[in-house]
């Protein structure tokens, strides 16, 4: 039997008319073209949220590629209007701009002309994706040079538009794409012909021998690649549109891959099935849409995770001009004790991994997904919002660049947490380390604990040093032994849920208010059952934590004790629970 039940078997809301259901797919998104002009204003103001998200469908505005529609013929494609109508009804807009194909969109979002050569995804076959409305949804590869043309000649022509209507509103590049072995890859990477002769024509300019590289070379080199081609078309987007250009996001659509793509047809797909890929998506920075997700199956605890995570806390932070890890206000923003470095070449899975070293599974078990994988790209969202006592850093060696490297040093002298996984450290930047602990006449302590560990103190800051290598050659046990005593050596404010298997859950927290100054922090518990079996959680309260409320209880009983909560979920069941945190 299967432990999850479908998702959409319970209807916990009151249905919405299908018409409403294709213009406003989920998480506020609006799709401008499915529904008549003379209609938006009253969607607009029947709709409940205060932030609308507008994809720009491309192939919509041209039919030629020379000419340009901006509600010259077709009232629908007047982008302006839809603008002024926004505001007129007390709605702020933000625009979305793919730079890869949008499986959401006939063709990937390629006026027809240009749909000539299919996407090829990594198990050499076709991108196949089933949309809301049950309807398959076909990519075209963007590394067809006539691509890149015709959206150069599209983004130059939207950039004019806003410029001359004075359009003030925001716009971010998206790169849309998928989750895959727990890694988010762009619908842009494929394996087509249209690839291959431009992968080609990169190494034939890198005077590169075709057939005279390795295997890795071969996988960094097409990395390489793949990211030139991603870069061109954001350059050029930013290079057009101007002023109303704010950056680049990447959003994971649920339901798009080859599994759930062949799960769909069989009529065989569960919520958990999707819940997974949320709290992946956002424990990468990443924005997880369910706009492919049909309708009927966002009706009980699916709609909620999506509501309460995506669409009213995740989303409207990330496309704020305020970085959310630094942004105080009332809002809960993700609660975050541990940011790990990964670096995105291609080829990390071929070395020592954190999966590997289990500390994911240790991780996971205890503090949920209370984290972050930063990586080169994503980096500054978190160097901007400082270096918080409560943050753990952890790197591996084989990571270790110059830029990382400042930033482990700069995160250490002003009080950050580190770990380091000497493995795999090279002897320029393990040379540099030394010397900086020898010129700072810091002390080293060493101790044994399943391997050699070294522990350094500069004030506040603190620099755990492993050797990953011995680690790795140690049972998972002791693997475990190993993190739940380092992580311990932080004091680390917290409270773990024990006989959490099957339940979803996400800490988030916020500072407290002028009326909740007896606690230093508010945080947020959000628990939902998406299996089709009753589920019961408990754990103890630590001593700097207390029940402040109990909120959005379905199907759900919950008992509080002095140091304890238990709480047991039907199916579908959901509940948030808010505790103030004081030190």
């Amino acid at each position: 039997m299967n432990p999850t039940s479908p998702a959409g078997q319970m209807s916990l809301t009151t249905p919405v008319p299908k018409e409403m259901d294709s213009a406003f797919p989920g998480e506020n998104w609006f799709f401008y073209w499915k529904t008549s002009a003379s209609l938006w204003k009253t969607k607009l103001a029947e709709f409940p949220g205060s932030r609308i998200i507008v994809p720009i469908n491309w192939s919509m505005h041209t039919e030629t590629g020379d000419q340009f529609d901006f509600g010259e013929l077709r009232p629908e494609t007047h982008l302006k209007k839809l603008v002024d109508l926004c505001a007129e009804v007390g709605k702020e807009m933000t625009f979305f701009l793919p730079l890869t194909p949008a499986p959401y969109l006939q063709n990937g979002g390629l006026p027809h002309f240009l749909a000539r050569t299919l996407a090829i995804n990594f198990d050499y076959t076709a991108y196949g994706v089933i949309d809301s409305d049950d309807q398959l949804i076909k990519l075209y590869s963007f590394y067809d040079p006539r691509v890149f043309e015709g959206f150069s000649r599209f983004v130059k022509k939207l950039g004019e538009y806003f410029k001359e209507q004075k359009i003030p509103t925001d716009l971010w590049a998206i790169r849309c794409g998928q989750f895959q072995g727990g890694r988010f890859r762009s619908f842009l990477e494929d394996r087509s012909k249209m690839y291959d002769q431009a992968y080609r024509r990169y190494l034939q300019a890198k005077e590169i021998p075709e057939g005279g590289i390795s295997p890795i070379e071969e996988k960094q080199y097409a990395f390489e690649f793949s990211q030139s081609i991603q870069k061109l078309y954001l350059d050029e987007a930013q290079a057009k549109i101007g002023v109303n250009f704010e950056g680049c996001l990447d959003v994971a659509f649920l339901g798009s891959s080859t599994e759930h793509f062949l799960k769909r047809l069989h009529h065989n797909i569960y919520t958990a099935d999707y819940t997974r890929e949320i709290y992946e998506a956002l424990s990468r920075d990443v924005i997880p849409s369910s706009v492919l997700v049909q309708n009927r199956m966002k009706k009980g605890v699916l709609g909620r995770e999506l509501n309460d995570l995506v669409a009213n806390s995740y989303l409207p932070l990330r496309i704020t001009n305020n970085h959310y890890e630094g942004f105080e206000s009332i809002h809960f923003r993700p609660l975050t004790f541990f940011k790990v470095y990964e670096k995105l070449d291609g080829l990390t899975s071929l070395f020592l991994t954190w999966e590997d070293l289990k500390l994911w599974s240790y991780l996971k078990r205890d503090f949920g997904w209370s984290y972050k994988i930063i990586s080169k790209e994503t980096i500054g969202l978190h160097e901007n919002s400082g270096f918080s006592d409560e943050h753990i850093l952890f790197f591996q060696g084989l990571d270790i660049d110059r830029d990382n490297f400042n930033y482990l040093l700069k995160a250490f002298m002003h009080g950050g947490k580190i770990v380091l996984n000497k493995a795999g450290l090279s002897e320029e930047f393990e040379r540099r380390l030394n010397a900086f602990i020898l010129e700072n006449s810091l002390q080293e302590e060493k101790v044994f604990l399943h391997t050699d560990l070294t522990n350094v103190e500069l004030g506040e800051g603190r620099l755990l040093q492993f050797d990953g290598d011995k680690l790795n050659e140690c049972s998972d046990e002791q693997k475990n032994d190993f993190w739940e005593k380092v992580v311990a050596a932080f004091n680390l404010i917290h409270s773990v849920m024990k006989g959490s298997e099957g339940v979803d859950y996400y800490w988030r927290t916020r500072s407290s208010t002028s009326n909740e100054l007896k606690f230093e922090e508010v945080r947020r518990l959000s628990l939902y059952n998406p299996t089709s079996y009753r589920k019961k959680v408990q754990f103890k309260l630590s001593k700097n934590f207390v029940v402040y409320k109990i909120i959005d209880e379905i199907n759900v009983i919950v008992q509080t004790f002095p140091n304890e909560v238990a709480v047991e979920l039907m199916p579908e069941g959901s509940v948030i629970l808010d505790f103030g945190v004081f030190s």
